[in-house]
């Protein structure tokens, strides 16, 4: 037999998932960035892009940066006068083998070698082919390698002949690399450095050159080979990642610059050290200006330290996690926790580290650097980031004249959007009408919606911050991806708990008080609208008899049964019926639904107060009868108050995290949260945990009691209320040692209250 009023922990998943335990973003799902490098021309520098989980990694073509050709393809576009495309050039390359050179070929760059008698080049094709192959091993298990070692070895001395009597400069470099590479794969340092010091060294530094002096660099010992590492990082674009791979972990920067003989070799060494620093970058990128301001890679490294500065002020300030390259201290400790006040806090310490940067944006000749597009793009996302507002929109005006056809214009135009609705008055925020058509044209941009709503939340305009916040929904699909916007937020800037959104809804029923959200209510209600608000509130008027549910929500949890029972009078039948019975529920989850009467009825008791009325149980009609028996216990004409009192406290119990209508108050709840003291969850956190208006009136049942079995029953309530006592009570057992027994288990109960 179940023992009185036993209840099990209840966690349920309805219209949200807020405060729900499992996937918490971090990284790349949680970082703010504006100017992406996709936007510029750095495709080559992918592999180094600003990146929270993949440090120096990331070596994926992207298909929306422009396109990276080898210089080795275009080497060959240009040999054969541009008359062949560079896809032949790159099929032949990349997909066909050595017996695919010849003369009834398919491919169209090995077809223009045979019609114009281009001799040389199509044996220099035959003999890199099967270098490749040989290169190559042809057993898995390495079982025939003394062949394999033979067979390069024949081959190599074969290629060092030919290197050495070929007359024609062009290919006799290119044959002279094939020499270097094979030789590196057979283990021969000193082939590799005759060969490279006979053809490359103080030569042209073309491809080839640094191609070669990537295998080259293997034969020095460090530190002697530091400065060309640096080279090849700033100037060979296919070995980047390769010369970065192998010798960062080797690579002292003090060491290096004893090594650098001039002002680019110094430049050099400051930029490979800065390729994947984390940390602030500034000073080197003054060097790299100091000694080669046209320097290719210091566009990129100004572009790269802009994305940190952005994830450092932009991740924190819009979404309340901490910068994606962070991790999270230890929460057991105080000074450590993070919370709102404390993320905003660090994130104006970083605006200022943003105007160091600008500082040294504004000190440069901008005609003396490689790309003034990247300078004057970082330029303007800086002057926004440390609230230059007048100086940000008025360059953003001379960029867009001057850079129409750029792929960062998009991102200028969001951040105008931003600046406008930044730069406005406490309280005064509204969405101006010259950025309208800027939001309905970028509203599918997740990130930058939000930050424009979260901008007008800030500024005290909650309810237009609310709508934009909402439209991001609207542009995800069920499965979650990296665009989506997941934020966090709570009533209290101090406070150290904050909970996960992903939803406005959750976020709205969450931080946001019945004050606030009648605010939106009011403005969706009024139909007196531009078809621009008519856009941006498509999901709030979607979603209004929900919002209005909510409202009525938080008045009873803020204790105004009144203007509860006055907003959920506005919905009408079809919703209660559709989102509160047991075969429809609208977005709610299975378990959001109204199973038994909070007044008369307990989970896990089968009988115990005979149902006097009968209705539809639903939020209104719960209220109505709350707000009835309040009355008839406050009055005193009323000549059966305990019983009325007795009622309104099984009525707060059930509002409760373990009673059966907990839904008059969440929208999800479990029998725990985390939150001991309450200030930091809902308004209502206490009294929804505590139940202190539950024991409240089961003490007011008490005193008005007229038989001593029902003041038993009273204070066995009260017990159970306050302490969760399941199968005694030690005010029972006190007062009415006699009513002990028969109050500890559930057998009687429903006889028990009948002879009260």
């Amino acid at each position: 037999m179940k023992k009185f009023l036993v209840f099990t922990a209840l966690l349920v998943s309805s219209f949200s998932r807020t405060l729900a335990c499992g996937y918490s973003p971090y990284g790349e799902d949680i970082r703010y960035s504006i100017c992406k490098p996709e936007y510029f021309k750095y495709a080559a520098y992918k592999a180094f892009y600003y990146n929270a989980d993949l440090w120096g990694y990331d070596y994926g073509r992207d298909p929306n940066s422009y396109k990276l050709t080898d210089a080795n393809i275009l080497d060959w576009y240009n040999y054969a006068n541009k008359k062949v495309s560079i896809e032949d050039i790159e099929d032949f390359n990349f997909n066909l083998s050595y017996t695919d050179v010849h003369s009834n070929s398919d491919n169209e760059f090995i077809k223009y070698l045979y019609a114009n008698n281009k001799t040389e080049a199509i044996n220099y094709l035959k003999i890199a082919k099967g270098c490749e192959l040989t290169n190559e091993s042809d057993d898995a298990w390495e079982r025939n390698e003394n062949e394999n070692n033979e067979r390069r070895s024949k081959l190599l001395a074969k290629i060092v002949k030919i290197t050495n009597d070929e007359k024609n400069l062009y290919f006799k470099r290119k044959y002279a690399f094939l020499t270097i590479r094979l030789a590196y794969y057979s283990g021969d340092k000193n082939l590799i450095i005759n060969i490279f010091e006979s053809n490359f060294k103080d030569k042209k530094k073309d491809y080839l050159y640094y191609w070669s002096l990537f295998f080259y660099t293997f034969t020095k010992t460090n530190p002697a080979y530091m400065t060309d590492i640096a080279d090849l990082m700033a100037n060979c674009s296919e070995k980047r990642f390769a010369s970065y791979y192998f010798f960062k972990s080797d690579f002292k920067i003090d060491d290096a610059l004893k090594q650098a003989k001039t002002k680019e070799d110094i430049a050099n060494v400051y930029a490979f050290v800065s390729m994947q620093k984390k940390d602030k970058n500034l000073e080197y990128l003054k060097e790299i200006y100091k000694n080669n301001p046209k320097s290719e890679i210091l566009g990129f490294l100004l572009l790269r330290e802009l994305n940190k500065i952005e994830d450092w002020v932009y991740t924190p300030y819009y979404s309340n996690y901490l910068p994606s390259t962070q991790y999270y201290p230890d929460w057991s400790n105080d000074k450590d926790k993070i919370t709102t006040e404390s993320l905003r806090n660090n994130s104006e310490h970083d605006r200022l580290y943003a105007q160091e940067v600008l500082d040294f944006i504004n000190s440069v000749s901008i005609n003396n650097v490689h790309d003034v597009l990247v300078w004057e793009a970082s330029k303007i996302n800086l002057q926004f980031i440390t609230r230059n507002y007048t100086d940000c929109l008025k360059n953003i005006v001379s960029f867009e004249k001057k850079h129409q056809s750029e792929k960062v214009i998009d991102e200028l135009k969001k951040i105008k959007a931003l600046c406008i609705t930044a730069n406005q008055e406490n309280g005064k925020a509204v969405i101006k009408p010259h950025i309208q058509s800027i939001i309905l044209k970028y509203k599918d941009d997740e990130r930058f919606i939000f930050a424009l709503g979260r901008e007008l939340e800030f500024k005290g305009n909650i309810v237009d911050g609310l709508a934009l916040m909402s439209l991001i929904e609207g542009t995800t699909n069920e499965n979650y991806n990296s665009d989506d916007v997941e934020w966090r937020g709570n009533r209290i800037k101090t406070s150290g708990n904050l909970a996960e959104f992903y939803r406005y809804f959750d976020y709205l029923d969450f931080v946001y008080t019945a004050r606030d959200l009648q605010k939106i209510v009011n403005s969706i209600e009024n139909t007196n609208v531009s078809e621009f608000q008519k856009a941006i509130y498509a999901k709030l008027y979607k979603d209004k008899d929900y919002l209005k549910d909510l409202l009525g929500t938080k008045y009873i949890r803020e204790n105004q049964l009144s203007n509860a029972l006055k907003t959920f009078k506005t919905l009408d039948k079809k919703y209660w019926d559709d989102n509160y019975n047991a075969w429809e529920r609208g977005p709610y989850d299975e378990g959001y639904v109204f199973d038994q009467n909070p007044f008369y009825d307990f989970k896990h008791t089968k009988s115990f107060i005979p149902h006097k009325e009968k209705y539809l149980v639903t939020k209104l009609s719960v209220t109505e009868h709350l707000i009835k028996y309040i009355n008839l216990a406050n009055n005193v004409a009323t000549k059966d108050k305990a019983y009325y009192y007795f009622l309104i406290a099984n009525c707060y119990y059930n509002m409760s995290d373990y009673g059966n209508s907990w839904m008059m108050r969440r929208y999800s709840s479990s029998t725990w949260y985390g939150d001991n003291n309450g200030k930091e969850s809902y308004i209502d956190e206490i009294e929804y945990r505590s139940k202190l208006k539950a024991a409240a009136n089961y003490k007011l049942a008490y005193q008005n009691a007229k038989t001593v079995k029902f003041k038993a029953l009273c204070l066995r309530m009260m017990d159970f209320a306050e302490k969760e006592e399941y199968t005694n009570s030690a005010r029972v057992k006190k007062e009415f040692p006699e009513f002990a027994s028969e109050l500890s288990g559930c057998e009687n109960l429903e006889n028990y209250f009948k002879q009260r």
